[in-house]
């Protein structure tokens, strides 16, 4: 347990303790004689040498008590240090290690609707995408389930034609979204004044106002900050959301430099692509990392859970097909040929469904039949497929 150093040290402690013992006598016993044989006293010859000798003693004395006072707080040190060890053996050795399975993600654990589930907490939206993760799109199908309950405004620098339907209001000079977050600030004010007297009665025109590269407002915007806090902390109550998109989701990026708790708990955080799958691995979830490279796209986490984006909400009767001309009258399930009256082409969005995986079209699919639209129409769009072993095999594939 100890090494040699230490135990030589004892052993010369215990010999020096003898010697001292026997010079401690000797001295005692010459004070003595020279009391005696010295009828005049001790002369000063004597009594230096006596006095030379007790000091000598007493120097080794402390010296030994140092020495052995450090060696007994080494000793102390490495009797704690064996323990540990020991304890540690014997936990170590006693110890059963578990394994738990990592279950897979289940259909049940997804968010198929990701408007309705932004809707139903009653918070602000916060998108991260990097280039080409579907930033635009994803905005693009809340613009088109909200657009009639809500009033819509961009603030968008990059905007070009088509970028968004005509009942949004877009902002894209940086004059015109300074302007515009003053604006939204007074009326922010303007509308609690109003909620004062009224309390739960209370019930004003929603509006969802759309942030694009809020990095870019930020270098630009004086005012986005204090904008940014404004809104997200008082808007929610009367009626104000914002719905702010950057490529990463540090409280910077956000304009909310030292206030990372407002994005952490005034809004829904919606990853997209590899934002998603970094989110993932940082909450080290190998099934979410796993579900979501499980597609190439369409796939992503809101609030850090597993969602699937567009697979509601992307078609619905008042912004995509004239429900009352393609509902299925006489279908035959299974069948091969064509039954029900069929829409005319065109509507008034027409989405793109060549990007998307088997498994998310078939969602949509599904959705789009329990509301009651044609097999015929819902193959026909999603697929391009009319008739044939493929038609059946979705036909049965949908029911």
């Amino acid at each position: 347990m100890f090494n040699n150093s230490f135990i030589q040290d004892l052993i010369n402690y215990r010999n020096n303790s003898k010697l001292i013992t026997v010079i401690s006598f000797a001295s005692c016993g010459l004070c003595f004689i020279s009391a005696v044989t010295i009828p005049n006293g001790f002369t000063k010859v004597t009594v230096t040498l006596l006095g030379l000798l007790n000091s000598f003693v007493g120097i080794r004395i402390s010296r030994e008590d140092n020495n052995l006072s450090t060696r007994l707080e080494d000793l102390q040190l490495t009797y704690r240090a064996t323990s540990k060890e020991l304890l540690a053996g014997y936990l170590k050795d006693n110890s059963i290690e578990v394994t738990v399975p990592v279950l897979p993600i289940s259909e049940a654990d997804v968010i198929t609707d990701i408007v309705s589930y932004w809707q139903s907490q009653e918070k602000h939206l916060a998108l991260v995408g990097g280039t080409g993760d579907g930033k635009s799109f994803t905005m693009k199908l809340f613009v088109s389930a909200l657009q009639n309950e809500y009033s819509i405004a961009a603030y968008d620098v990059d905007f070009a034609k088509d970028d968004y339907p005509d009942c949004v209001d877009v902002k894209y000079s940086y004059q015109e979204i300074e302007a515009a977050f003053i604006e939204d600030m007074e009326e922010l004010e303007n509308r609690i004044e109003a909620r004062r007297p009224l309390g739960k009665r209370y019930n004003p025109d929603k509006k969802l106002i759309i942030g694009e590269e809020m990095p870019a407002l930020a270098e630009e915007c004086d005012s986005l900050g204090l904008w940014m806090r404004k809104m997200s902390k008082r808007g929610r109550k009367v009626g104000l959301f914002i719905a702010a998109i950057a490529q990463n989701d540090t409280a910077e990026n956000f304009a909310l430099k030292g206030d990372a708790s407002i994005l952490k708990s005034n809004f829904c955080l919606l990853y997209l692509g590899n934002k998603a799958k970094t989110r993932a691995k940082q909450l080290k979830n190998p099934a979410l990392e796993e579900w979501l490279n499980g597609a190439s796209k369409g796939r992503g986490l809101i609030d850090d859970k597993a969602c699937i984006i567009g697979a509601s909400n992307f078609l619905n009767p008042s912004s995509a097909l004239p429900i009352e001309e393609i509902k299925d009258s006489a279908e035959t399930p299974g069948s091969a040929t064509k039954s029900g009256v069929e829409a005319p082409e065109g509507g008034n969005f027409t989405p793109q469904f060549s990007d998307y995986s088997e498994e998310e079209k078939l969602v949509r699919a599904r959705k789009l039949r329990a509301e009651g639209y044609s097999k015929t129409k819902i193959i026909k769009l999603l697929w391009e497929v009319e008739g044939g072993a493929k038609f059946t095999e979705l036909s049965k594939l949908i029911d």
